[in-house]
């Protein structure tokens, strides 16, 4: 595990000369947070002007006054899910924060080796919270067949979900540039991924690995549908577009699926520190329940 690294990938967003008045970006702030539990700052304003122009420019909108005033009063589900992929970043890469994986192997699935568990039945439970395209999800896959040496024993289900359409679809066809495997390496490409046909400059994710992801929509300030208990929950930098509020009680929700001894990570820039949440800190932006 130790030679892996990580290789985020981050799109530079497209200069434009739009710029919101503050009462548009009050109010797209306020779609955001009662919508979805987001807290967009001023500093956000840029990023948000930049996109909305794009998006104007190719929409059937006169102006953003015109969009705005649309999601209010007859903005279905559909449309308020663009809205979010105008709102959200996607910035992923396989095997990100490469400690998390290291601590998972020397920590759980080591001992599962071993025969040193308590679990009752032989299935491994994860959750991916805010997905993205779906690097996490199957980096844990990997991660959980190359460190399991009874790997042939268990069960692996992985869930994976996001909000956002754009990032769930591309985490279900498990297809990406070659580039985003650069600093993967060889021989676990040549394991677990495979050529796309016509697509010379595309690998698409193994039929193995696939299987034991599951892709979802899910919105976290929602009711979930699904019941623990997990044994690994991560929910990596998506709570850094929280108010403190939000993110407590957040993290309370991922405390009760957990299993006792479960283990929950947030992103390399995260810290539970100061949120009172009854879990127990590991290592650096790692927990036990």
């Amino acid at each position: 595990m130790r030679w892996w690294r990580e290789c985020a990938m981050g799109h530079p967003l497209k200069k434009s000369p739009m710029n919101l008045s503050p009462n548009q970006f009050s109010q797209i702030a306020r779609l955001a947070r009662d919508r979805w539990g987001l807290h967009l700052t001023e500093k956000k304003i840029s990023l948000v002007s930049s996109r909305l122009a794009s998006f104007i420019r190719k929409s059937g909108y006169e102006s953003v006054d015109s969009y705005l005033s649309h999601l209010e009063e007859n903005g279905s589900e559909e449309d308020m899910l663009v809205f979010f992929d105008l709102l959200s970043t996607n910035v992923t890469s396989f095997f990100r924060d490469l400690a998390h994986f290291d601590y998972l192997e020397r920590e759980f699935y080591t001992p599962l080796s071993r025969g040193n568990t308590t679990l009752p039945g032989r299935e491994i439970r994860i959750w991916s919270a805010g997905c993205s395209t779906g690097c996490e999800p199957y980096s844990l896959a990997m991660n959980a067949c190359e460190s399991l040496s009874n790997r042939s024993e268990w069960k692996i289900s992985i869930l994976a979900t996001d909000l956002s359409n754009s990032a769930v679809e591309e985490a279900r066809a498990g297809v990406y540039e070659r580039q985003q495997l650069e600093k993967v390496p060889n021989e676990i490409v040549r394991k677990y991924f495979r050529s796309v046909p016509g697509q010379s400059g595309q690998i698409q994710v193994s039929d193995e690995i696939r299987g034991m992801v599951k892709v979802a929509q899910l919105n976290l300030m929602d009711s979930w549908p699904m019941k623990g208990p997990f044994e690994v929950i991560f929910c990596r930098n998506v709570m850094i577009y929280f108010d403190t509020t939000t993110r407590r009680d957040l993290v309370l929700r991922f405390h009760e699926l957990l299993r006792p001894g479960g283990i929950f990570a947030v992103g390399s820039a995260e810290t539970l520190s100061g949120l009172k949440t009854p879990f127990r800190p590991v290592q650096a932006s790692m927990y036990t329940k």
